[in-house]
């Protein structure tokens, strides 16, 4: 009767489900900081934000099992912590609970002013979302058309809404927005549905945005990544309510385990669609082991929803490209892979973020800091914000971190109640980016597709060179010391004269 007890206890032991707790740690060290950067490799923890910089604060979302030990070492460097969610669980399913108890009572009449029903102040499912475009295409035939831009590898269309004044023909300019590249960064699909709402429902009654549906072709497209964001959605478990990746096939990895011992055979899903994009592939801030959060992929554009994010664009060009993520309150604008490198048409690409900061201000005092990726947060190559702006040929490109801050506790589990005020404010930046995008002369492109350095360096030997053989970045040299002749296909066409491949 004893062993019949001790092995029900063992068995109750081992199905006990895991808890996840985020903790708020502050490295004050380099060396702090380099043992945080080396448990980023370790999977079973998810850095809601990894370590960039001493004094900068890291959120890692850690398993009971792993939790004691790794406490235990971060004490034992002096590093310090906080609890930031006790129980990650828990406040999943009270917002689920919240949501349910929210949708069985009368909705506020501001969130569903127009023709078509639909509430805007709600996390809404890949389905809902669907109708809701086809709803708008039959209801808005002269400012709506609907389609799908690809598929996935769940077989799910990719949903695409254009929004223009079908009744106005001649060449306009394109803005593209997406959301929902991060599975579980639920605000910025809904922020986007936000800017549908206004476009179409405010044609008729503010001339600013009449002037804005009349002179561009909007292309939005709110669900970027529809296989993790239902994922994401289909459970509480933290580990899928908190699911980044997309929903690539499994990807197995062998390692040795030592001399008499077999090797481990590791098998994970998905690819971080936002390292995918062909901008320094594979370079920094990224992984190539598929366990990892930050998974680039087997190559560049390996992904179909990266491919039909590429592939309109070069059918479409654009003017300009904004893509929503969450969370940190940042504006930003290229290069994201190194620091201190920016785009020649930095002081335009600045000023337009400066100024759409301000207008995001405006509405409720929320605070936004403005700079490239790399500055702001950290190193990072495969962004889709650096493609668009270094190949896909476009003037002004930016990615929002959007609500909270950096400090608030609930990241990415922002509650439904907040979907509206951020939409608010972020629709006001949108709106200064959108004025700008008016006023670029027609048939301009980026325009500005090299880029320069912060630090002075020296000009590239071109001097000699023939006229249509020279290096066309202040950066040549220096990439071509480091070897990116060999591994960047587009040094070819960036720095000719730096790679050795002019004819004198």
């Amino acid at each position: 009767m004893t062993r019949l007890l001790l092995i029900a206890l063992s068995i109750a032991v081992v199905t006990q489900p895991k808890r996840f707790a985020v903790y708020r740690i502050t490295p004050q060290t380099s060396d702090a900081l380099q043992f945080l950067e080396n448990l980023t490799k370790e999977t079973a923890i998810d850095f809601w934000k990894e370590p960039r910089a001493v004094g900068q604060e890291v959120h890692a979302m850690i398993p009971d099992p792993k939790a004691g030990a790794i406490l235990d070492s971060l004490r034992s460097r002096n590093i310090s912590y906080s609890m930031m969610i006790e129980d990650v669980e828990k406040i999943i399913k009270n917002q689920k609970f919240a949501r349910m108890k929210l949708k069985s009572e009368r909705r506020q009449k501001d969130f569903r002013d127009g023709k078509v029903d639909f509430n805007l102040a709600e996390y809404h499912s890949f389905a809902d979302v669907i109708n809701y475009f086809n709803a708008l295409a039959i209801t808005y035939p002269h400012l709506v058309s609907v389609q799908p831009i690809g598929l996935t590898h769940e077989g799910r269309q990719i949903p695409m809404i254009k929004i223009t004044n079908k009744r106005l023909s001649g060449p306009k300019r394109g803005i593209w927005i997406d959301g929902g590249i991060h599975a579980r960064e639920w605000i910025s699909p809904s922020t986007v549905l936000y800017f549908i709402h206004q476009l179409i429902n405010g044609y008729d009654q503010d001339p600013i945005i009449r002037r804005y549906v009349d002179g561009m072709e909007w292309h939005l497209t709110p669900l970027l990544n529809p296989d993790g964001y239902e994922y994401s959605r289909s459970s509480t478990d933290p580990e899928i309510r908190l699911w980044r990746k997309n929903k690539s096939p499994s990807k197995c990895t062998t390692t040795a385990q030592g001399l008499f011992a077999p090797p481990q055979t590791t098998c994970c899903q998905g690819v971080d669609l936002n390292r995918n994009f062909d901008w320094f592939f594979g370079q920094v801030g990224s992984s190539t082991d598929p366990c990892s959060e930050i998974y680039n992929g087997a190559y560049a554009f390996s992904e179909p929803e990266t491919r039909s994010v590429r592939d309109f664009i070069s059918q479409h060009p654009m003017t300009t490209f904004v893509t929503l993520h969450s969370y940190s309150q940042i504006l930003m604008y290229p290069f994201g892979h190194q620091v201190r490198t920016y785009s020649n048409d930095l002081d335009d690409l600045r000023n337009t973020a400066l100024s759409a900061a301000n207008a995001l201000q405006r509405m409720y005092g929320t605070t936004y800091k403005v700079g490239t990726g790399a500055d702001t947060l950290y190193p990072a190559s495969g962004g889709s914000e650096d493609w668009a702006k270094g190949k896909g040929g476009v003037k002004y490109s930016y990615l929002f971190e959007l609500r909270p801050e950096e400090q608030v506790w609930d990241g990415f589990l922002l509650p439904e109640n907040q979907i509206m005020p951020t939409a608010r404010e972020t629709w006001e930046a949108i709106k200064v980016i959108a004025t700008h995008t008016l006023s670029v002369p027609h048939g301009s492109g980026a325009a500005s597709g090299g880029f320069h350095h912060s630090r002075a360096h020296s000009s590239s030997p071109s001097s000699h060179s023939p006229p249509m053989c020279r290096d066309h970045d202040q950066l040549c040299t220096e990439w071509a010391a480091g070897g990116a002749c060999e591994t960047w296909p587009e040094m070819r066409h960036r720095c000719p004269a730096s790679c050795g491949l002019c004819r004198h």
